[in-house]
């Protein structure tokens, strides 16, 4: 990959590298494992890129948690190579920035303003690919998104600006806090923000659940290809 170019962690496919879904979080996890590597030297072996529901790679908790998530929203991500259609091959993870921290909080913290000095490279990427949805895993992206200081480069790559984002709660009842799923209709792409699925305190499983049909129109707006991978085994 071109030093310059914006990290994506999934495999190109036709699917995704035009028109496809993307996924983006803040930036690169940083364990304590990762870290105690590091002063020793120990040098981490890169994984073999994948399609974004693949189990057998990228295994952190926070893509684990987004799979089961869409899953749960009645949306058939195949996990298996053997199974995988156009659809699978149509996400993209990234982050909007490249750095690595252990949590977005604290000493660590990523606010707007970190977000919008980093946006060049993320919005070439976004140019790039012209994704048809956008799912970005924390309210601040949108928000970044949205800032008047990069809000001509925006409405270039994807459109006009619809106006702020629609706010949605879950069908399902809660007693606790409403967290919300904004939608964004630009002309060419949907902008859709949900809460971190790993760094939210007090969000629910079954909550976000309650956003399944509104996710699933979004994400099936056409019928799921039913093309197996080639690298299947005959009878896979």
């Amino acid at each position: 990959m071109d030093k310059n170019e914006h990290e994506v962690i999934t495999l190109n496919y036709p699917e995704n590298l035009s028109g496809g879904i993307m996924v983006c979080g803040y930036n690169f996890g940083f364990s304590r494992e990762d870290e105690a590597n590091e002063m020793t030297g120990i040098q981490k072996e890169r994984e073999e890129k994948s399609f974004f529901s693949d189990p057998s790679v990228n295994g952190t908790r926070f893509k684990n948690k987004l799979v089961t998530l869409i899953q749960s929203w009645g949306v058939p991500l195949q996990t298996d190579p053997c199974h995988a259609s156009g659809f699978e091959r149509s996400f993209f993870q990234t982050n909007w920035i490249m750095t690595q921290t252990r949590s977005i909080t604290g000493a660590e913290k990523i606010d707007i303003e970190t977000l919008v000095e980093n946006s060049e490279s993320i919005l070439k990427l976004i140019e790039r690919r012209a994704p048809r949805v956008i799912l970005f895993v924390g309210s601040q992206l949108i928000e970044a998104l949205n800032d008047i200081r990069i809000r001509g480069d925006v409405e270039r790559i994807l459109g006009a600006r619809p106006g702020n984002a629609v706010h949605h709660v879950s069908d399902v009842p809660t007693t606790g806090r409403q967290f919300k799923v904004l939608i964004q209709q630009f002309p060419h792409t949907t902008v859709v923000s949900i809460p971190h699925v790993t760094g939210t305190q007090g969000l629910r499983d079954d909550y976000m659940e309650g956003f399944a049909p509104l996710m699933r129109e979004i994400l099936l707006e056409e019928s799921v290809v039913e093309q197996k991978l080639e690298l299947c085994p005959e009878g896979g």
